[in-house]
């Protein structure tokens, strides 16, 4: 298993690949989740909106 892990002179640029691609996976996670949360609350919003206009 110590094996994998040890990448020899190229394991700081693998890791550190790695660790950069982690961080930016998961910062656009968090950015989707939040635009996700907006924009249930707008289509809320917009069927109250409508809910309140409607003349039935």
């Amino acid at each position: 298993m110590l094996d994998m892990l040890d990448m020899g002179k190229y394991g700081v640029f693998i890791w550190s690949s790695y660790g950069a691609s982690v961080l930016v996976i998961g910062g656009l996670m968090i950015r989707i989740l939040k635009q996700r949360k907006k924009a249930k609350e707008a289509l809320r919003d917009l069927e109250q909106q409508m809910q309140s206009t409607s003349p039935l």
